[in-house]
């Protein structure tokens, strides 16, 4: 953004205020003074430093003169300056165009004091002059204010998505590493605890009330974007919270969600990590919920050891994924609705809307082509999970 120029006063103007050059230090003094008996927030323990202060009062003081007396072009680098080391060391705006302010009167009080009395035709013009300069040095601080409050924001933002990130490492060789990293976060070191894995693009956001609904659950939550999934870490009081976490955050994410089980001490993060990847990518694709880890033991199976599940898959229903598509989709929507409807070919006639001798039919062709009975308990196990590996892995052929 363009700072504009200001007017530089009458040359006898100008020779008023170049006698206040020579005062500059003992004007800083009293600046400094009056600026902290004014505004408690420069005498907080960890903020500016008197010297701090004194600094940033005689540079802005020298520059505000120095162009009131034309001994120097305007120069808001003092102000930006001012500005930045302000909203570094958390001082309020507030306080900062205050202290402008402030600095504004005093010169005003010094140039009066050296003048011929209220009448004198130079303070007129200064005082035009003089207020123009501290609205356009507060403008220049402020702006600079702010770009640094976004600059520091994005800086906490990064140190605090690397601070996440470690949380899900391996930290078995340095386990006080971990608990570091909780209490930075404001997390318990103990409590009940439970990783999540939303399995979506990386491109795609979180929604944005996902944090606020598990906090009125009285679940503390923390996020972190990685390549394929967010991560993010759980922490209650009790096991029963973790397990209201995962309705709400199936009824917000409309992604595949894995849940670990409940642990109580930090040190189980990496293992829930795991157990959180395994049940998200349990459900199949297509199918929105969260599995917890445990409730799909057979789904679990298969993305532990995607090889031989694919491998299965082929084996057992090779000459069915073979067919053409449309009748390769009856027969395998067949055999899935029988396994969910427990065995009821009423039931999966009245899913599937069909007659019971179509469900009949298809089952059987399913035998006649793989060889392998939904009546006879073994050959029907092998079905079923060369059906689950298919849905999740899909076939040795199309890894």
């Amino acid at each position: 953004m363009s700072t504009p120029v200001p007017a530089t006063p009458a040359p006898e103007a100008s020779a008023l205020a170049a006698r206040l050059s020579d005062a500059i230090d003992v004007l800083t003094d009293i600046l400094v003074g009056r600026i902290a008996a004014a505004d408690p927030s420069y005498g907080e323990s960890g903020l500016l430093t008197e010297d701090q202060l004194a600094h940033t009062c005689r540079e802005n003081l020298a520059s505000v003169i120095g162009a009131l007396a034309g001994t120097h072009p305007f120069r808001p680098q003092p102000a930006r300056a001012a500005g930045r080391l302000k909203a570094e060391q958390g001082i309020p705006v507030a306080a900062l165009l205050h202290a402008y302010r402030v600095g504004g009167r005093l010169i005003w009080e010094e140039l009066t004091a050296r003048s011929d009395g209220p009448g004198d035709p130079r303070l007129h013009d200064l005082a035009t002059h003089l207020w123009e300069l501290i609205d356009l040095y507060s403008d220049a601080a402020v702006e600079a204010y702010r770009d640094a409050e976004v600059l520091l924001a994005h800086s906490d933002a990064q140190v605090q998505s690397r601070l996440i990130r470690t949380l899900f490492d391996d930290h078995s060789g340095n386990p006080a590493r971990v608990l570091d990293v909780l209490r930075t976060l404001g997390f318990p070191e103990r409590g009940a605890f439970a990783v999540v894995a939303i399995d979506t693009e990386p491109t795609a956001p979180l929604p944005a009330k996902l944090a606020a609904v598990l906090d009125s659950l009285g679940i503390r939550s923390v996020w972190d974007a990685q390549i394929d999934a967010y991560i993010g870490l759980l922490s209650a009081a009790a096991p029963a919270a973790i397990d209201r976490a995962a309705a709400a955050i199936s009824s917000i994410v409309a992604d595949r969600v894995g849940i670990s089980t409940v642990f109580w001490a930090s040190q189980a993060i990496p293992a829930g990590l795991t157990e959180a990847r395994l049940a998200a990518r349990s459900v199949r694709t297509g199918v929105t919920g969260a599995v917890r880890f445990g409730e799909e033991p057979v789904g679990h199976l298969l993305i532990a050891v995607p090889a031989a599940g694919r491998r299965a898959a082929t084996q057992i229903l090779g000459p069915v994924l073979e067919l053409p598509d449309p009748e390769r989709d009856d027969l395998i929507a067949a055999l899935d609705a029988w396994y969910r409807c427990g065995g009821s070919a009423a039931a999966v006639a009245e899913t599937m809307h069909c007659h019971r001798n179509t469900v009949r039919y298809r089952l059987r062709k399913i035998r006649d082509l793989t060889g392998r009975d939904t009546t006879d308990p073994r050959q029907s196990a092998e079905l079923y999970l060369a059906l689950e590996a298919w849905s999740l892995l899909g076939t040795a052929q199309q890894a």
